[in-house]
C-alpha cells in the first residue's frame, strides 16, 4: 500500500496553469511515488498490474474519477519507474472515495494481474 499526498492542482484536467508550473508539479508527484513506491518494496509484478487506488479528497466537494486519474498521471509514472516496469502494462485503476481528511489523501495498493 502506497501512500501519497492528494495531487496539486495545477494537475487536474480542468486546472489551466502555466505549462511550467504543471510540469513542475508533475515531476515532483512522480519523484514522489517513486521514493514512496521503493521505500514500501512493492515487488515487481509479473505481467499486468492492477490497481485500487482510494482517494480522500479535501473537502466534500464531488470529484470526478476520470479527472483523479488524469491528476494522479505522475504518480502512476513514479510508480512504473521504481517497479522498472512499462506503464502500459498497468490496467485502468479502480477508484474509491474515502471520506475526506485534511489536506487530502491517496492511498494506492498495487496488484499482479
Amino acid at each position: 500500500m502506497i501512500e501519497l499526498p492528494f495531487p496539486a492542482k495545477d494537475l487536474w484536467p480542468n486546472a489551466r496553469p502555466h505549462w511550467a508550473a504543471k510540469a513542475r508539479a508533475a515531476k515532483k508527484a512522480r519523484s514522489w511515488a517513486y521514493a514512496v513506491t521503493l521505500a514500501a518494496k512493492v515487488p515487481k509484478p509479473e505481467g499486468r498490474v492492477n490497481f485500487i487506488v482510494t482517494v480522500h479528497p479535501r473537502a466534500t466537494r464531488k470529484i470526478d474519477a476520470d479527472n483523479a486519474i488524469a491528476a494522479m498521471k505522475g504518480y502512476f509514472d513514479g510508480i512504473a519507474d521504481a517497479l522498472g516496469v512499462n506503464d502500459s502494462t498497468f490496467n485502468a485503476p479502480v477508484v474509491l472515495f474515502g471520506l475526506p481528511r485534511p489536506g487530502g489523501l491517496v492511498r494506492i495498493e498495487v496488484l499482479a494481474g
